[in-house]
């Protein structure tokens, strides 16, 4: 039967793979997988092969895809199985789909019991890759200086977010689209008042447009008669009666105009201010998520690191050397930083195994292993203090008194048991603080007999 075999080899950031990947068949004959055909991934990570197979029967080989394999080291297997289709009695097609291939954290794939052993262990080094997710970006209108302004707000997007993080974002997103809407139809209202208020004053000209000309009609017309007075003073009151009702219109409605623009433009930074806040609140929660996702890829590595250690077999002679040797750094220390303080006596009950001539500390499979060669035993230490320290007992440390004020200064000097005698020193630099100490004989950390008089030099104007 002649068999199609095709795929996608990713790597774990979701680039295209490299390298040459083998399709291994089970040989019962040999009872044992065997490597069938090769083929290597091109630009896109993709591969294609054909290869050709005795017929077994009505049952389908078993077939899996694994990387190339190394001199001396066995083939990881990046998936166990693939979507198989038989075209015909002659030909078939086999897809391993998108494969994420794991780098170097595989996983072991073992069972021990019988009839198993572990020759038959092998790792696992690839996964079907999981879809991309899908996040629309939301848009938000704000209106700043009078001029209507677009931004787009794409919300981050974080590598496997848990549950409550997808569905809070999903909330939050469509909480800004629902906002997005709104300001759409505050902007609408906006506008349509701005028409309304220019057809209203375009009507409003149009009216004194008429009443200016009826006013020039007026005055052309001569007062030939006395009867004509009233009609003319009647003409007068009614053209200044409509003026006035003129005005006062116009004045109501642009108030009235200005106190719904105002309510409108309330509204709008309102929605602009809760949007913002809603995008705070995304970023984050993208913040959050990946320094989570950093802290669990840290945590990995060091519980790695301890596996590690824990299994590496260390003499016994080399621990307790490393212990004698980080006390002794931390008397160093305290003897640099003036401290009146000495390690005395340091007891430790270790258990050590014994193999032999040989003394060593157990690793995690010697202690799961009750068979394992040799007998624990538990060794007590004792890590006692230099000899040539006890020669300085009764001497004192002398502290820094560089920066003290005098009061200070003798307070310190009274209680570490020293004496100390004052001097003072006109200062032009104006840097230097006055009535602080700035030398001192002897120096700090100079052992001396309790009783002793130190020389503190202070600034004085």
């Amino acid at each position: 039967m002649q068999w199609s075999i095709t795929g996608v080899v990713l790597e774990a950031d979701g680039k295209p793979a490299t390298g040459t990947v083998q399709v291994q068949i089970y040989d019962l004959t040999r009872k044992a997988w065997r490597a069938q055909a090769k083929a290597a991934l091109n630009a896109q990570g993709r591969f294609s092969l054909k290869t050709k197979l005795t017929s077994g029967g009505e049952i389908l080989p078993a077939m899996r895809l694994c990387e190339a394999s190394v001199s001396g080291q066995p083939a990881r297997v990046l998936a166990e199985g693939g979507l198989v289709q038989v075209a015909s009695a002659t030909s078939a097609h086999l897809s391993f789909g998108q494969i994420q291939r794991l780098a170097n954290n595989a996983i072991a794939r073992s069972d021990h019991t019988a009839p198993f052993s572990q020759t038959d262990d092998y790792l696992i080094a690839g996964v079907p890759r999981p879809p991309a997710p899908q996040v629309s970006a939301a848009t938000a209108r704000m209106t700043m200086a009078g001029a209507p302004i677009t931004a787009f707000v794409k919300p981050q997007i974080v590598e496997q977010p848990s549950t409550a993080q997808l569905r809070m974002n999903a909330d939050l997103t469509k909480r800004i689209e629902l906002q997005d809407t709104e300001l759409n139809q505050k902007q609408m209202q906006m506008v349509q008042l701005e028409q309304n208020n220019l057809k209203t004053t375009q009507e409003l000209r149009l009216a004194q447009s008429r009443i200016a000309t009826l006013e020039r009609e007026l005055k052309a017309k001569p007062a030939t008669t006395a009867s004509s007075k009233p009609v003319n003073e009647q003409f007068t009151l009614a053209t200044e009666t409509m003026k006035l009702n003129l005005n006062e219109q116009i004045i109501r409605q642009a108030a009235d105009y200005d106190i719904r623009a105002m309510q409108l433009q309330q509204t709008i930074n309102a929605k602009n201010l809760e949007l913002t806040s809603y995008t705070e609140r995304l970023k984050e929660m993208a913040k959050v998520s990946s320094a989570a996702m950093e802290e669990a890829a840290k945590a990995k590595d060091e519980a790695e690191q301890l596996k590690q250690q824990m299994n590496t077999q260390v003499g016994a002679g080399e621990l307790y050397a490393n212990i004698g040797k980080q006390l002794q750094e931390a008397q160093m220390a305290l003897n640099n930083e003036a401290v009146p303080y000495r390690l005395g006596k340091v007891s430790l009950n270790l258990k050590t195994l014994v193999s032999g001539n040989q003394l060593t500390m157990p690793t995690l499979a010697d202690l799961n292993n009750k068979g394992a060669a040799g007998m624990f035993t538990d060794v007590n230490l004792e890590f006692l203090p230099d000899a040539a320290v006890s020669e300085d007992e009764g001497l004192i440390s002398v502290p820094d008194f560089t920066e003290l004020t005098e009061t200070l200064a003798r307070r310190l000097a009274r209680d570490m048991g020293l004496n100390m005698d004052a001097a003072y020193q006109s200062v032009t630099n104006s840097s230097l603080p006055i009535g602080q100490a700035i030398r001192q004989l002897p120096a700090k950390g100079t052992q001396v007999s309790p009783g002793e008089s130190i020389m503190v030099v202070f600034t004085q104007a």
